[in-house]
């Protein structure tokens, strides 16, 4: 029983056909291509394709099964993810020494157009720092951003807007939204004093969420600073975990160049949400209305990736492509994942170190995705995914040929850490090599046709170079740039 084959299709009949259905379809299939009735080439071989789908379909258990492993698989309509692989060689070779293997894996909703789910009711809370330092456009900007926010809601999503300095406050307890006017009135309400304590605004927000947190619900905070808070971080990073446990993702957004961004990012991915720079208060509305977007088209508001490897094989790294590009830690086999969109695909780019094995096809790995699909009612969803690679003798007329997909993320992951290195060497004392890690860095992204990127990048290593520091937003525009290069092939820019 092989569940990668469509026994359906061999014997052309729909999924949900019935026993006397699959009968009638294989007599008539197998009297058309019967070896004895037809001497055509070929004939022989669809004959016996033929015989192994009806073994397989007309007997009730091993039906059963086969569509189990069809699902498990993500070969079935019944499939909730769909689950493609693609490797940088269609072989290894046997050879006495490791070899390096990319696998980039393509994770997605599985369904049509005219199946498309629902949208999630969204259970969400903005938490606005509203600290002395937001006081003027920034603050302008933020309550404009949340007066569009306001109006996309429907009346099945519920909303609470929570403040921040030194003390938080409810500005808007959590509740369908109904009299946007009044709502609208209270954010305009909000003005600008004291100094910045995080942890007390996610506290307040994960309370308001709690009033109407719900499993059928996307239970989201939506966290905006502009500045560093003090002394709470590790309690902050605490919180996080705890609002994962409780279903609750919370997204960072750093305003301007003075934020901790080391911060925001571990108080993201710890909870299984987003982080974001936003460079200028200008853009608050378009990153607020990009992200409940984004929101409203989840499809599974949090997946797992579990690898498990066979003797020989390492996973060495590992880094989500989408929605931006990031470095993903392995616990216990188990790649945490952000949410899956119902309208994309979600891309993995993992790095395994192979160790010689002999000659035939061998099984290196076996790949779980895991996740709830609260839109379909559907729990605990899985789809199972074997890495198959044959080893085979060096051949002197080999000429392996890379997908031009991995090609493309290996180039912008090359990029993506060497601003990495560049920062380890910086915190290290070594601004030379940090120099030179980003002038090296600016002549890979002129070549993938990102000059303004790579600008930003030249103008700090002249300014590290100079001074031996970096401004706090170049450095920001580095990180931040890099991490959202586009995976698509692109025209040259010259902006």
């Amino acid at each position: 029983m092989d569940a990668s084959q469509d026994y359906y299709a061999v014997l052309r009949v729909a999924p949900d056909a019935s026993p006397d259905e699959i009968k009638k379809a294989y007599r008539q299939l197998a009297r058309q291509y019967h070896p004895d009735a037809q001497a055509a080439q070929g004939t022989a071989s669809l004959f016996r394709d033929l015989q192994v789908a009806y073994e397989s379909l007309s007997d009730q258990e091993k039906r059963a099964a086969y569509d189990r492993l069809r699902a498990e698989s993500g070969q079935s309509s019944s499939s909730a993810f769909q689950v493609r692989l693609q490797f940088s060689r269609s072989s290894l070779l046997v050879i006495p020494e490791e070899q390096i293997l990319y696998v980039l894996a393509t994770l997605q909703a599985s369904h049509t157009d005219s199946q498309r789910p629902q949208r999630m009711p969204l259970n969400l809370c903005l938490v606005i720092d509203r600290s002395t330092s937001m006081q003027g456009a920034r603050l302008d900007q933020v309550k404009a951003a949340t007066y569009q926010l306001v109006e996309t809601l429907d009346s099945h999503d519920t909303f609470a807007v929570v403040t921040f300095s030194d003390h938080a406050e409810v500005v808007w307890p959590n509740q369908p939204v109904g009299d946007i006017v009044r709502a609208k009135a209270k954010v305009a309400a909000i003005q600008a004093s004291g100094g910045t304590e995080i942890l007390q605004g996610i506290q307040l927000g994960l309370a308001e969420l709690d009033k109407r947190r719900s499993l059928s619900a996307l239970n989201h905070v939506i966290l905006l600073t502009d500045g560093q808070t003090y002394g709470d971080e590790e309690h902050c990073l605490a919180l996080a975990v705890e609002a994962k446990k409780r279903g609750v993702t919370i997204s960072c957004m750093g305003l301007g160049d003075d934020w901790n961004d080391v911060l925001l990012d571990a108080i993201a991915n710890r909870s299984g949400g987003l982080s974001a720079y936003v460079a200028t208060a200008d853009d608050v509305p378009r990153i607020f209305r990009e992200h409940v977007n984004g929101l409203n088209a989840t499809y599974s508001p949090e997946l797992q990736w579990i690898v498990r490897e066979a003797d020989g094989i390492t996973l060495k790294n590992a880094f989500r492509l989408t929605p931006y590009l990031t470095r993903l830690a392995v616990e216990r086999d188990m790649l945490g994942l952000s949410a899956l969109p119902a309208d994309g695909p979600m891309l993995l780019l993992m790095e395994f170190v192979v160790q010689p094995h002999s000659a035939g096809m061998h099984r290196l790995a076996m790949f779980e995705l895991v996740g709830d699909v609260p839109v379909l009612n559907r729990k605990d969803e899985r789809v199972r995914q074997d890495l198959m690679i044959e080893f085979s003798l060096p051949s002197p007329t080999a000429n392996p040929i890379v997908p031009p997909a991995i090609l493309s993320a290996l180039a912008k992951i090359t990029i993506f850490q060497m601003q990495e290195t560049a920062w380890k060497s910086l915190d290290k004392g070594d601004v030379v090599d940090a120099t030179r890690r980003l002038e090296t860095m600016a002549t890979r992204l002129l070549d993938l046709g990102e000059h303004q990127l790579a600008r930003a990048a030249l103008l700090e290593a002249g300014r590290l170079a100079r001074s031996g520091h970096l401004s706090p937003g170049g450095r920001k525009a580095i990180k931040y740039g890099t991490r959202s290069l586009s995976l698509a092939p692109q025209e040259r820019r010259h902006d």
